[in-house]
């Protein structure tokens, strides 16, 4: 009887819009493989990593949310201790020193980094803090400065970017005061002014300042981009067919399984496939939002606003990346994008959302934070 109560409770919308998404991108990367090379071995890998991310999606349903909570802190150790792991010991891909090897697939900290802010802030912001006061920011800021600098060190400036917009959105949704915003802009001007000029490398420097003139050097610096505006452009309306876009398969678009892979889908299902995309992804993160108004408490809706500023913000830093609209920071598209990193903790993520909708109480609580 217990288990048939938690079966009704399963928010099946959620998780078929979810499985949508994931169908979407394994055709994807399915449709890479057949050019050969290592796309072949990424299809299989993707489909490992979701059926393992589905037993682990399934299994963080069933278990009560309480006792995820009750465990933040040490998600938050546990994940500091891999960042710093990977730093000595993690492999090097594309200059970046960010991912650890288990039984031939890799595995990357910086994306379980995403999912511990998340939780970690929720927990921060749990209690009722009205009003917010400048120590509360300064505090919440303090708890994801390690998370942001042993993901920064790897290097790796779009997780780490993404993380700051985790904590600036959440903050965003639950502080009314108008100051505290304009503070905040401030801030981010200056962190990124201290940034450019004393921590970003060169290559870093070169991507952000190409976003802004990419024809200057269409060879070099400005290839990525103007490959993948290319591949976006030449799918029109109905795109090329599936296995048929020319700059994906004969491999002119650099990253095509991963940064680049709307690119992939807008040259093969043209403007139809991407706007059919953009609309289930759309309805998932409206999802998100209706059960975000369903919850009793600060902890459960906090949790859910930071998945959904998670999952909006990766989908509009890749999808401007692939049109030219955004510089290109090395952010996966969510269940698109190759890397099983990226599609555990999303289903990790989604999960934990499951179990909160599975065991909300009936009673509400004081003080709750509102949106």
């Amino acid at each position: 009887m217990f288990n048939l109560v938690k079966i009704k409770r399963f928010d099946f919308s959620l998780f078929i819009l979810t499985l949508f998404l994931i169908i979407i991108g394994l055709v994807l990367q399915y449709s890479l493989s057949l050019a050969g090379g290592s796309g072949s071995n990424n299809f299989v890998k993707q489909l490992i990593f979701f059926i393992i991310g589905l037993v682990l999606f399934f299994a963080v349903s069933f278990v009560d949310y309480r006792f995820i909570k009750s465990a933040v802190f040490l998600v938050y150790v546990l994940t500091i201790l891999f960042l710093i792991f990977t730093l000595f010991f993690g492999h090097v891909f594309r200059g970046v020193k960010g991912w650890l090897s288990f039984g031939g697939l890799n595995f990357q900290p910086a994306e379980l980094a995403k999912f511990t802010a998340i939780i970690i802030l929720a927990k921060f912001w749990q209690e009722s803090r009205k009003p917010i006061r400048v120590k509360h920011i300064i505090a919440s800021f303090v708890l994801i400065i390690p998370l942001i600098f042993l993901i920064f060190f790897q290097p790796d400036l779009g997780s780490a970017a993404m993380i700051v917009f985790l904590w600036g959105g959440i903050l965003l949704l639950i502080d009314e005061n108008k100051k505290h915003i304009l503070g905040l802009l401030i801030i981010v001007i200056l962190i990124s002014l201290i940034g450019w000029f004393a921590f970003l490398k060169d290559y870093q420097k070169e991507r952000i300042s190409t976003y802004f003139s990419p024809s200057s050097d269409p060879l070099e610096r400005g290839y990525q981009i103007t490959q993948s505006i290319i591949a976006v452009g030449s799918g029109e309306i109905l795109g090329r067919g599936f296995g048929l876009g020319p700059q994906s398969q004969l491999k002119f678009l650099p990253a095509s399984e991963t940064d680049f892979v709307f690119a992939v889908l807008a040259e093969e299902f043209g403007l139809v496939g991407g706007l059919f995309f953009l609309i289930i992804y759309s309805l998932f993160l409206y999802r998100l939002i209706v059960v975000g108004r369903t919850v009793y408490d600060n902890f459960s809706l906090i949790a859910i606003l930071g998945s959904a500023i998670y999952f909006f913000v990766q989908l509009i830093i890749n999808v401007g990346m692939n049109i030219g609209l955004v510089p290109i920071v090395g952010v996966p598209l969510p269940f698109l994008s190759y890397g099983g990193s990226s599609l555990l903790v999303s289903l990790l993520t989604l999960g934990v959302i499951e179990s909160i909708i599975i065991h909300q109480p009936f009673t509400k609580y004081e003080n709750m934070i509102t949106f």
